[in-house]
């Protein structure tokens, strides 16, 4: 069957991977063509789809990452740090191996979090998943510089009926401003929240050259090696991936 090429999504890059991975990066909403407004008041719904039990490994690994705590911040926080902890970023797989990880592997959740490594989009689905299984609404952020060419999969978690949290699930880190959630549009887009951010989030991706080397961070994750890897957030895009 042949692709109606004229349509500009069409155009979008087609990345190494296979499954759902695939499937979100050729779908996501760009935040080009809507309103942030949009995004933040009707693109993800607060009401979650999934049905308690259904996702044992899941629920047991948000329950270890939580430790009971019913707070959603320190669940937020938990559940990041833990995805960055005990499934970590694929660059440490390299460095360990020797060898690149497999950008199309297609799996799921379950099969991700035993796998032990994941790409960033990878993570970020994890990340949601680990989120809704405790009740938090979740989504993707595909983050990226389309004039520098370099970009990042992160994710995002609603807060409060109006309040949208940034995550980098990679790093372990939130976007909290004097404890107030910042969203993925805002960290950039907003100037005070550019100029509080950037050295954070550039000291954090320093720490993450000076672990894995500059051989793997520019071929692999070539933001976090930039000047200001925080520019990496000026073009968005949202896909909701929900727990069911």
């Amino acid at each position: 069957m042949s692709t109606v090429s004229s349509r500009e999504i069409d155009s979008r890059f087609m990345p190494p991977v296979k499954g759902i991975d695939l499937e979100q990066a050729l779908n996501y909403i760009d935040l080009d063509d809507v309103s942030a407004e949009f995004i933040d008041r009707q693109y993800t719904s607060s009401r979650l789809p999934y049905n308690p039990g259904s996702r044992p490994a899941i629920e047991k690994a948000a329950k270890a990452a939580t430790d009971g705590t019913q707070n959603r911040l320190e669940q937020v926080a938990a559940i990041a740090n833990y995805v960055a902890t005990h499934f970590p970023w694929a660059g440490y797989y390299q460095r360990k191996k020797g060898i690149p990880l497999a950008a199309d592997r297609a799996l799921r959740e379950e099969e991700l979090l035993a796998s032990g490594y994941g790409w960033c989009n990878e993570q970020a689905r994890v990340f949601c998943c680990l989120t809704q299984a405790v009740g938090l609404p979740s989504r993707l952020v595909f983050a990226s510089n389309k004039e520098l060419n370099f970009g990042h999969v992160t994710s995002e978690v609603l807060m409060t009926p109006t309040a949208w949290l940034l995550v980098d699930q990679s790093l372990g880190f939130l976007f909290l401003k004097k404890e107030t959630p910042v969203s993925a549009y805002a960290v950039y887009h907003v100037p005070e929240n550019r100029a509080f951010f950037s050295p954070v989030y550039q000291r954090l991706c320093k720490k993450l050259m000076a672990e894995l080397g500059p051989e793997i961070i520019n071929s692999s994750f070539r933001m976090a090696g930039s000047a200001d890897p925080l520019r990496g957030f000026q073009n968005l895009g949202y896909h909701n991936h929900f727990l069911i």
